[in-house]
């Protein structure tokens, strides 16, 4: 507009200058508003945003959550994300920690899901001083004690005073009592080992196992730790197997804690 006498001065348009509604989105031309033009944090994204953020932008390319415990995935075609049932071929079936226990056994978990088995042997102490750990497989809920068993073991010995290796056998026992050989029951010394056992719900071949245990105990009186690894076969019959059992050959199990773990 003209002025008439002096021209004011210049200064800066504040807000308080422009009323409200003046301004709006017609008024402004596209692409004028620059990144620098908008503050940081100032974008707020649990309102600001509609639409699904596709994968190549960073996102997902999904709009949902998937249901319990699920994860997310490329699919089967590697062109997308999903949700997903995660499945596992080694799935922990029971586990127990035995205390001043007779014996601990598994028994009913067995099924078709899972071909093979393996126990984890953690910290496991006898009751007893020197004492082997012993193991019986079941059928029909019960433990087999006919002489049926057969192993084949190797011992290697570190001592205080010198290393040894023995190599150990049992043909038709009542049990498989290789799987130690006179551990101690000191706390700090406690066993631990893997048992893997084969197909036992097979029915066309005798049932098959092996193992891995350390542990310290005494070799002719001398202290020591050892390492024994082994295999048996139970030559009674091809029937499937209901379980395992674990003991001492004298005395009670203290302690220590075994898992039950199916591989598919």
């Amino acid at each position: 507009m003209p002025y008439i006498g002096y021209e004011p001065a210049k200064k800066p348009l504040t807000s308080a200058d422009i009323t409200d509604g003046v301004i709006t989105s017609a008024s402004i031309s596209d692409g004028t508003i620059a990144n620098a033009d908008i503050a940081n944090s100032t974008i707020n994204l649990t309102t600001k945003v509609t639409g699904t953020l596709p994968v190549a932008n960073g996102g997902t390319g999904l709009a949902a959550l998937g249901t319990s415990l699920q994860v997310l995935r490329t699919n089967t075609g590697a062109t997308a994300l999903e949700f997903a049932t995660l499945s596992s071929d080694y799935v922990l079936l029971a586990s127990t920690d035995a205390s001043s226990s007779a014996t601990v056994s598994f028994d009913g978990y067995f099924s078709a899901t899972y071909k093979n088995y393996e126990l984890i042997l953690s910290d496991i102490l006898p009751a007893t001083n020197n004492t082997n750990f012993t193991m019986r497989l079941r059928k029909s809920n019960a433990d087999i004690t006919t002489s049926n068993y057969r192993t084949a073991s190797h011992q290697i010995w570190s001592l205080s005073t010198s290393a040894s290796a023995q190599q150990r056998s049992s043909w038709n026992g009542s049990s498989i009592e290789a799987l130690t050989n006179s551990q101690y029951n000191v706390a700090t010394q406690s066993g631990n080992g893997r048992f893997t056992l084969y197909n036992p719900l097979g029915t066309t071949s005798h049932k098959k196992g092996s193992w891995i245990y350390n542990a310290i105990g005494s070799d002719a009186g001398t202290d020591g730790i050892f390492h024994i690894q082994g295999s048996f076969q139970l030559v009674d019959n091809a029937n499937a197997l209901s379980g395992i059992t674990f003991y001492f050959s004298s005395g009670n199990i203290a302690s220590g804690n075994f898992k039950l773990y199916g591989i598919k």
